[in-house]
């Protein structure tokens, strides 16, 4: 990882959510192109984390760069695609529409998009396999459409930094396939992407570090190195259960997650 720019820092990070404190003096760095997965349990803070990185919850203490601009004070380009339960379908826009919204800093507000941004929505719909829905009514979508649209939003900003919050959680076949390629092409690209993710083994298989949450940081580094029994204990307490399959690779079992990839 030599020579890598340090893409972001949290630094003693404490955010409430829901006026409820759900993180605590987090502190990491993640470098340039590197791809970490943030696990933990329903409610460990990974959603906050995200919210407070991308500048939506103020924080109660601490402090986020992202390339060494505050995005709680500052116009940060950074991608973010929340949870599909987040989402407004009811709203009467398209495929189209939805990814245009991500190059809004570029156009600019009550200002028409250019030639530029038409290629870079085109270009972001290709990516998730959607081109030939970009007329569609964001409505009519399947679930695992609609995430890969929220993905392309997020593709259109051209941020350096991309945050993805559980992108696999009820999508059919077809886009985790699609997720996956595009994770791999993003890697290509040298984009950051931290993905906030129930599966340890794709986070054992896919991610440079992992970071582990429960309210607080566990533990962060690779996945050797904090994917074992006594860190993953404290992570998930009494509802752990682990075992090793024929390739070493720890697994897990619990109420919030399975062994193998959704």
């Amino acid at each position: 990882m030599a020579g890598r720019c340090e893409v972001l820092r949290v630094e003693n990070v404490t955010a409430a959510y829901n006026g409820r404190v759900a993180l605590r003096n987090a502190t990491f760095t993640v470098l340039g192109g590197e791809r970490v997965a943030v696990v933990g349990p329903n409610g460990a803070g990974k959603t906050t984390l995200f919210k407070a990185i991308v500048g939506l919850l103020p924080l109660e203490s601490g402090r986020v760069e992202v390339l060494g601009c505050n995005p709680q004070r500052e116009r940060v380009s950074v991608g973010y695609v929340p949870q599909r339960e987040d989402v407004d379908l009811t709203f009467p826009v398209t495929v189209n529409d939805v990814v245009m919204m991500g190059r809004v800093r570029h156009i600019g507000w009550l200002r028409r998009p250019s030639r530029r941004d038409r290629e870079v929505v085109r270009w972001a719909l290709e990516q998730v396999g959607l081109a030939e829905l970009a007329n569609r009514p964001l409505g009519e979508l399947s679930g695992g459409q609609v995430q890969r649209a929220f993905i392309a939003r997020a593709l259109a900003q051209e941020a350096p930094l991309l945050l993805m919050d559980e992108p696999f959680a009820g999508v059919d076949a077809a886009s985790e396939e699609a997720i996956l390629q595009l994770l791999d092409r993003l890697q290509e690209r040298q984009i950051t992407v931290l993905l906030a993710t129930h599966d340890l083994q794709m986070a054992a298989e896919w991610s440079d570090r992992v970071l582990l949450l429960n309210g607080e940081v566990i533990a962060y580094g690779t996945p050797a190195e904090v994917l074992c029994p006594d860190a993953l204990r404290r992570v998930y307490g009494g509802q752990l259960t682990i075992w090793k399959n024929e390739q070493g690779t720890l697994m897990l079992g619990d109420g919030h997650c399975s062994g193998g990839r959704r």
